[in-house]
């Protein structure tokens, strides 16, 4: 399968950094294999779901990616992109507190760190599963700031809209209190039932502690990986103000079959290009399940299953349109 480009255009509302280094992946990467990593088994799934899914890795300890080079490049360039944040809802304060998406249309640096085939081949080897950056660039990457009112969580428990994003962490941990990232040692459908809300649309409240684990960063430039759509997580409130950024690069399953970045949600959001980009994501993965369609369909396959199988293959798109048409 193969990767979806990046759009050649961009929204009006992303401002696009100038004189930026050029991203060089001998100098701005420093990548070492993480210590250890949870299975979907170890978080409780079952075998049926654990097979649907592109990969059994649940989530990573975090490890190294960026050289001190690189992580000075993309503090600087995450402090320049943060007075273009977008705040409406969907993009801006809601459920976060302060960040944006679309860095890649921002950035031109962000983009190449994200399409880095070093960095694909590496992370993709560590979940067996191979990865693209996300086809849908608002979220490719995006960064998380600390948000002003320290009340407030920086994220609350939540499963991502996409299925593996990694979580970079450009600020020494060592210089704010609070503020640690944390995930639930159950299946989504728990931390739903025992919160109360749709993981996706996000939840307040406490998981049993017992079941929290908080991941640890031995420094800035460190990231783990995760199965962002399996993985119940949140970053909690600081202690008090201080500076906390995150960089949130996120992956798509080369097996389209397997891919679970969530249309439907996404398609709430107003990011600006967001339904053009979910159309060519939906239309990637219609082409890359036709093709897959033209090589195993059987010539002994009866009427209906040729029927099944070639709507199986456009069902995403199909459905997407409908959501369209729908809005108006």
């Amino acid at each position: 399968m193969h990767p979806l480009p990046f759009p050649a255009g961009k929204p009006d509302a992303y401002i696009r950094l100038r004189g930026e280094p050029p991203f060089n992946p001998a100098r701005h990467l420093a990548l070492q294999k993480p210590a250890r990593a949870l299975s979907l088994q170890d978080l409780g799934y079952d075998k049926k779901t654990i097979a649907q899914s592109p990969s059994p890795v649940a989530i990573t300890e975090p490890f190294r990616i960026f050289s001190e080079e690189g992580l000075a490049v993309a503090r600087d360039v995450a402090a320049q992109m943060k007075s273009n944040r977008n705040e409406a809802a969907g993009t801006g304060k809601n459920r976060l507190g302060s960040y944006i998406r679309g860095a890649g249309y921002r950035s031109q640096f962000i983009r190449d760190f994200c399409e880095c085939p070093q960095l694909l081949d590496f992370l993709s080897a560590i979940v067996a599963a191979p990865l693209a950056s996300h086809t849908v660039p608002a979220v490719a990457c995006g960064i998380n700031y600390a948000p002003e009112d320290v009340s407030r969580a920086v994220d609350t428990w939540h499963v991502d809209s996409v299925s593996f994003d990694a979580v970079i962490l450009l600020t020494d941990p060592a210089t704010f209190r609070g503020g640690e990232f944390q995930y639930f040692r159950g299946t989504k459908e728990e931390g739903e039932s025992l919160l109360g809300a749709r993981a996706e649309e996000g939840a307040g409240g406490e998981l049993p502690q017992e079941r929290v684990i908080s991941a640890v960063f031995p420094a800035a430039g460190y990231g783990f990986l995760q199965q962002g759509n399996m993985v119940f997580h949140r970053a909690c409130r600081l202690l008090q103000r201080a500076e906390r950024t995150t960089m949130i690069p996120s992956f798509v399953a080369l097996d389209a079959a397997r891919d679970k970045t969530n249309v439907r949600a996404m398609s709430r959001w107003n990011d600006p290009g967001i339904l053009c980009e979910l159309a060519r994501h939906e239309a990637w993965i219609a082409r890359e399940r036709l093709r897959k369609l033209t090589e195993d369909i059987p010539l002994s396959a009866s009427p209906a299953q040729i029927a099944e199988a070639a709507e199986d293959a456009v069902a995403g798109l199909h459905n997407f349109a409908g959501e369209l048409r729908r809005k108006g």
